[in-house]
């Protein structure tokens, strides 16, 4: 817990600017308590050559840089507990197991902090301050922004299985609903619906409620990254893309009808609200799950699109 610093008196949103933020880090938490400053004004002082004495003392001597403090967790603290987001969030001064130590990358172990015998997390385990003060690493900013002991990662779970065991870790994959020998996995089923739905020797389907009662978008975004698609990548869409989980108005929902029938397809909805959500373009069944080939479509291929020109389904184009 950050120690509380006296307060020299009245300061308006005004008077506090970078500079002074990044001059004067300690005072940052009184600053934000008094309302003096927000929690999006605290600037990044990383990777940026006029801030290195935000962390170090000034006049700076590029040969022994000293920090302002010892405690490096203070001093990280003073910007990233105080509600700064950061992607890379973990617990810092907890002891580390034994277990954990022994699979420890050991590039990571040999910065752990507390005395021998006491390993603990630190700020510094992972985060290697000192790859952003060098100017000659500057172009790797966008690759390795967070400055990660080893990085840069493909995905922000990399460095947790450098202490962390990966298949311990493993998710279960929601989409892997058929065994070697083509029986269904029932365990799988469970993972979005209530029961196991039956199917009808007439193609319907029933007992299919979802865990969730509402907005069944949320099952996939469990797992799922939240991209503006479709059509977020494109360079014409530099707002993100329009946003398809909504309820099509009357003529866009008549058209999904009169399309789906034409093509053989089932384009399904929100049963209460009527709202488009992912299994409307995708299908998340494996191939032979389903025996409704009009439910069917989609199964398997890419991206799992329940039609090649799915747009046009929903669009008069």
């Amino acid at each position: 817990m950050l120690v509380a610093l006296m307060w020299p008196g009245p300061v308006s949103l005004a008077a506090v600017g970078e500079k002074q933020l990044l001059a004067q880090p300690q005072r940052i938490p009184a600053w934000l308590r008094a309302g003096a400053i927000r929690p999006a004004q605290i600037p990044d002082p990383h990777w940026r050559e006029e801030a290195c004495t935000t962390c170090h003392r000034a006049p700076l001597n590029v040969a022994r840089p000293r920090r302002r403090f010892r405690d490096t967790e203070r001093l990280c603290g003073f910007c990233h507990d105080q509600g700064k987001d950061h992607v890379h969030v973990h617990p810092v001064g907890i002891a580390v197991s034994r277990r954990l130590l022994k699979g420890m990358n050991p590039g990571l172990r040999e910065h752990l902090q507390g005395r021998a015998g006491r390993p603990r997390l630190g700020c510094l385990t992972c985060h290697d301050i000192r790859v952003q003060c060098r100017r000659e690493n500057f172009r790797e900013r966008k690759l390795r922004h967070a400055f990660l002991r080893g990085g840069p990662y493909r995905s922000r779970t990399g460095l947790c299985y450098a202490c962390h065991p990966r298949r311990a870790y493993a998710r279960l994959d929601a989409h892997a609903q058929v065994d070697a020998h083509g029986q269904v996995i029932t365990n799988t089923c469970l993972l979005c619906h209530r029961k196991v739905p039956r199917q009808l020797s007439d193609g319907r389907a029933v007992d299919t409620e979802l865990v969730v009662p509402d907005r069944y978008s949320q099952l996939c975004l469990n797992c799922h990254e939240v991209l503006p698609h479709p059509g977020g990548d494109l360079v014409f869409l530099d707002k993100g893309g329009p946003n398809h989980l909504v309820r099509p108005p009357p003529g866009i929902a008549r058209y999904m009808e009169k399309m789906a029938t034409r093509n053989g397809l089932i384009l399904p909805r929100e049963e209460d609200s009527g709202e488009i959500y992912c299994a409307t373009c995708h299908n998340p069944h494996a191939r032979g799950v389903i025996r409704n080939p009009r439910a069917a479509r989609g199964a398997d291929e890419p991206k799992r699109l329940r039609a090649r020109f799915l747009c046009e389904n929903c669009h008069d184009l």
